[in-house]
């Protein structure tokens, strides 16, 4: 990363943290099966990560809980493969501002709504998705850390998430999908967080 791309880096940061420091949300530990919404953040690499988040989807919609995935392509090329749905929308590089905050309207709908549940299933070096994570008023924030990561990079991930699982290094998506359901599914919601 040149020293230009490290300045928009920390700005985008800097406006990270202020908008968590300004957020007003109300808190609260939330089992998957008693969720009344759960929203989805993904990294859209392939189609393999789009269909398994659909099949996902259908595990929601069987137990009658809304849901809504946005998906973050650095490509895209790769959106122009995926229609936007009722309940998935992405957006791409393009659609960032100088310091890598994602400005698309798609964003702005998702962080405006109030999930019991958000979940980032991208790698926690997805900027434009742990953004949208950080500021999200959902209820429960949960989302991935690496397991050699220095204490200061840590400490900024649990400003945004409330929980957060150990991602293997070569992180897929989509198995870490399944041990975040597996977590949320035995979670026993009896505290606030």
């Amino acid at each position: 990363m040149n020293f230009i791309q490290q300045i928009r880096s920390k700005v985008g940061y800097y406006f990270l943290r202020k908008g968590i420091a300004s957020l007003i949300r109300n808190k609260k530990l939330v089992n998957i099966n008693s969720a009344g919404s759960v929203g989805i953040l993904f990294e859209l690499t392939d189609d393999s990560v789009y269909y398994a988040i659909q099949k996902y989807f259908q595990k929601f919609q069987e137990k009658k809980i809304k849901v809504k995935a946005l998906g973050y392509a650095s490509n895209k090329q790769v959106t122009n493969q995926f229609l936007p749905v009722l309940s998935f929308d992405f957006f791409d590089s393009n659609q960032l501002n100088w310091f890598y905050m994602p400005k698309a309207t798609c964003v702005q709908d998702f962080v405006e709504t109030d999930f019991d549940i958000c979940i980032n299933i991208a790698s926690e070096n997805v900027f434009p998705l742990k953004y949208i994570a950080g500021v999200s008023r959902s209820r429960l924030k949960v989302g991935a850390y690496g397991k050699e990561m220095p204490g200061l990079k840590y400490k900024e991930l649990a400003s945004i998430y409330d929980i957060m699982l150990l991602a293997e290094d070569n992180h897929d998506q989509i198995v870490f999908l399944n041990q975040i359901h597996e977590y949320l599914t035995i979670l026993n919601p009896k505290e606030n967080v």
